[in-house]
């Protein structure tokens, strides 16, 4: 199974908003590198969603991802809430968020990202 391979640069009006949002947390994760990669399963979409930071609420758990469409240059923000803890029928736990249109699996391989990671593992040797 394979991820969307949709990706978009992130908005510098979209990154000055995320930056004011307020958390509960002390620590706030962020997405670790651009571009945003879309982390909807690969079924046919054309709404993508991307995690750019930590969520604004305690509980449920949420994130705070990135929203985009197809064609459009749109990019918008949502606190979303995350199924990653919670139990399903085909595995421990939903990939994105409550509610999205792929499969609820932790059975995901990226054989790009293994590739780039293991020519990077090389070159540091």
């Amino acid at each position: 199974m394979f991820r969307c391979k949709a990706t978009t640069g992130l908005d510098d009006a979209v990154l000055a908003l995320a930056k004011q949002l307020p958390s509960p947390r002390k620590d706030i994760d962020w997405a670790p590198s651009p571009p945003l990669r879309c982390l909807l399963e690969d079924v046919p979409h054309d709404d993508h969603a991307a995690f750019l930071r930590t969520g604004v609420r305690r509980a449920p758990d949420s994130d705070v991802f990135v929203r985009w469409r197809d064609g459009a240059s749109e990019q918008w923000l949502e606190d979303i809430e995350c199924c990653m803890t919670r139990p399903t029928p085909l595995a421990p736990g939903c990939t994105v968020f409550k509610g999205h249109p792929g499969r609820c699996d932790w059975q995901y391989v990226d054989p790009e990202d293994a590739a780039i990671q293991e020519a990077a593992a090389r070159l540091t040797l």
